[in-house]
């Protein structure tokens, strides 16, 4: 009887022994992770038995886990599924001993599948993350508790945790050309101290190059027109630019015109710009691909020359080129004189006035036309900017009889102003009053004399008259003489 008891007895802490054993065992999952972005899952766990491991993956169809490899290793506790193909759709995994039907096993585990959207007009990147759920066994699925986002821009990189309760995300102000690498990273309710990851996802924010600047190179006057010229740097991959205008340098540009061109310097004309009467100020920008301003020129604007004369002085006066008067933009002179070659006067930095005393000219011209323009040229720049033309005429020393004596003789018998006027294109306008202010003659030809005559051709009696002359020149400038002569007869 006693031998029975401790044969029994020995049964029994055996049976308890291999039962005390059994809850000993523990299998748990620690982190399913995407590792590259050809989609390769690694699987890490914990696990103190000694039997064979079954790894699991969900099928085809999603509605059942297969096993797809055996770990005969218990000290193993890693694994590389390389046929995951996680970069393309999430995956289920679970851990399982090979025992059957008592068999030991981790909770349902998804990796997670990113995507993203590249949106260059509105310079974003939207990203959105699913992973896959399994409510048909038992064994449970793992939460998420949080999701970190680590974003590396041109190779720097930058984390941002983000709800649990979320599957989206936007990142904005993205840089054009730039590369970016998103991954998601997990942290679950089940392992709180391990981070798994989504497959990577990798772009080049890719645009049309636009150019690092463009630069206002000159302004020139042409008639009634303005001609510009702008460089552009030849990074430049865009072929859409606007040429803006504005009356202010600092007022509201509008488009003048659309430009299409893959060069490298632009040259357009400002039809009927009036650049005689007023200064407008231009730029010239680089449109993107998505119809936004990427790069603006420096502003330019056309030189306005004005002159004033007063007592046969030409007083100029100009507006600085690119509204400037710093000393390395040089200021050139040049005046024509009678439509000859235009001839340098005088050369200027920060200064944009100069005198021209213009009667000591007389004896040399035949019609006394002077006209004049400036050039700047800024430093090292061997292309100029150009104004308009402004031209003065030189007022005519005009001989003008104190005297005649019409008495047939050839001598003196008519009163005729010198030199002859007739190459003024101009108005010209000669009357001769008697003493009661009655005029007694009048002409518009500068070629014409008065003769000591009345209308009626009688001759006019010996006596003091009053002539009123009045010529406008080419340049609307008028010159207006009065004065007394004296007819007698010797």
């Amino acid at each position: 009887m006693n031998c029975l008891k401790y044969i029994f007895s020995i049964v029994f802490i055996t049976v308890l022994a291999g039962l005390a054993g059994v809850a000993q065992t523990q299998l748990t999952m620690k982190n399913v992770s995407v590792i590259n972005e050809q989609g390769d899952v690694r699987l890490s766990w914990e696990y103190n038995g000694t039997e064979d491991l079954v790894i699991f993956r969900d099928s085809v169809a999603i509605s059942s886990l297969s096993p797809i490899d055996t770990i005969y290793n218990p000290a193993i506790t890693s694994y590389t599924d390389k046929s995951a193909r996680a970069n393309s759709n999430p995956r289920l995994y679970k851990i399982q001993s090979a025992t059957t039907p008592n068999a030991t096993y981790t909770k349902i585990i998804s990796t997670y599948h990113l995507t993203f959207a590249y949106d260059s007009c509105a310079a974003t990147i939207q990203l959105h993350w699913t992973d896959l759920e399994h409510d048909n066994l038992p064994s449970g699925q793992w939460h998420p508790a949080q999701f970190i986002l680590h974003q590396y821009e041109d190779g720097i990189l930058k984390q941002t945790t983000i709800s649990n309760s979320n599957n989206s995300f936007t990142v904005n102000n993205i840089k054009e050309n730039t590369p970016y690498r998103f991954s998601m990273g997990v942290r679950w309710d089940e392992s709180p101290d391990s981070t798994g990851f989504s497959n990577p996802v990798s772009t080049y924010t890719r645009m049309s190059q636009s150019p690092d600047y463009i630069r206002a190179i000159y302004a020139k006057v042409e008639g009634n027109s303005t001609q510009l010229k702008f460089k552009i740097a030849p990074n430049s991959e865009l072929t859409t630019y606007k040429l803006l205008k504005s009356s202010s340098p600092k007022g509201i540009y509008d488009t003048l015109k659309t430009i299409t061109t893959s060069e490298f310097e632009v040259i357009s004309t400002h039809e009927n710009s009036s650049p005689n009467n007023q200064i407008t100020y231009y730029r010239l920008v680089a449109i993107n691909n998505c119809g936004k301003i990427s790069t603006l020129s420096d502003k330019i604007n056309n030189i306005q020359l004005t002159l004033v004369n007063e007592e046969n002085v030409n007083s100029l006066s100009w507006n600085f080129f690119k509204e400037q008067s710093l000393p390395d933009t040089r200021y050139d002179v040049y005046r024509s004189k009678d439509n000859q070659e235009p001839q340098l006067l005088r050369s200027f930095s920060n200064h944009n006035t100069y005198k021209d005393q213009i009667d000591t000219y007389s004896q040399e011209m035949v019609y006394g036309l002077f006209c004049y323009f400036i050039r700047a040229t800024e430093e090292g720049s061997n292309e100029y900017s150009q104004s308009n033309i402004v031209c003065s005429y030189l007022e005519p020393n005009l001989t003008i009889p104190e005297a005649i004596t019409p008495n047939g003789d050839g001598k003196n018998d008519e009163f005729k102003i010198q030199p002859d006027l007739s190459f003024f294109p101009g108005d010209y306008q000669l009357i001769i009053y008697d003493r009661w202010l009655t005029p007694i003659f009048q002409s518009n030809d500068p070629g014409e004399a008065w003769n000591g005559k009345f209308p009626n051709g009688k001759a006019v009696p010996t006596g003091a008259y009053i002539y009123y002359l009045k010529i406008k020149m080419p340049d609307h400038q008028i010159i207006e003489k009065r004065g007394n002569i004296t007819v007698f007869y010797p």
